[in-house]
């Protein structure tokens, strides 16, 4: 079986579970095109709704304040990038990866016809509200793109889809 090439969307540093569990469904010899987003944050309201989902009030009641939703700035996302591609190499995965300034959406249909990836995972951060109403990443990747698309939250085990 020819090696597989995954097109991975980390919105949070990839750890060894993450590249485990990738490593499982795709074969150890998968290579890994790793994106991070640069974002502006969520909707405010969708930001409520997830605390509110996680049982975290305080947090809920800051963001309704006004709180600014939460972003990943150009130097996180380096940050980001660069923890994730040391950590699928020191678990033996072949690695590249960049940051998408701007529509990752784009940047995903983009990425998935240069290197003709087979599959998109999607790891982030618990957005249940946005998960819930199809408003995340992945419902709007699986909209748009030919290939399949998995995700979860990093450092879980549980795939979501």
């Amino acid at each position: 079986m020819a090696a597989s090439r995954i097109v991975v969307v980390a919105e949070v540093t990839l750890d060894s579970s993450d590249i485990e569990q990738i490593a499982a469904l795709y074969g150890q010899d998968t290579t890994l095109d790793v994106l991070v987003a640069v974002t502006d944050g969520e909707p405010r309201v969708i930001g409520v709704l997830n605390h509110l989902a996680l049982g975290q009030l305080g947090e809920a009641w800051s963001a309704l304040r006004g709180r600014e939703p939460e972003a990943i700035s150009m130097s996180a996302a380096a940050n980001i990038l660069r923890e994730s591609l040391a950590v699928a190499r020191a678990e033996g995965m072949k690695a590249d990866g960049q940051i998408v300034p701007g529509d990752l959406i784009a940047a995903l249909v983009q990425s998935i016809d240069t290197v003709k990836a087979d599959g998109v995972v999607l790891v982030t951060l618990p957005h249940l509200a946005g998960d819930a109403l199809h408003q995340d990443w992945s419902a709007k990747a699986r909209r748009t793109l030919g290939v399949p698309v998995i995700h979860f939250y990093g450092g879980t085990t549980k795939l979501l889809s």
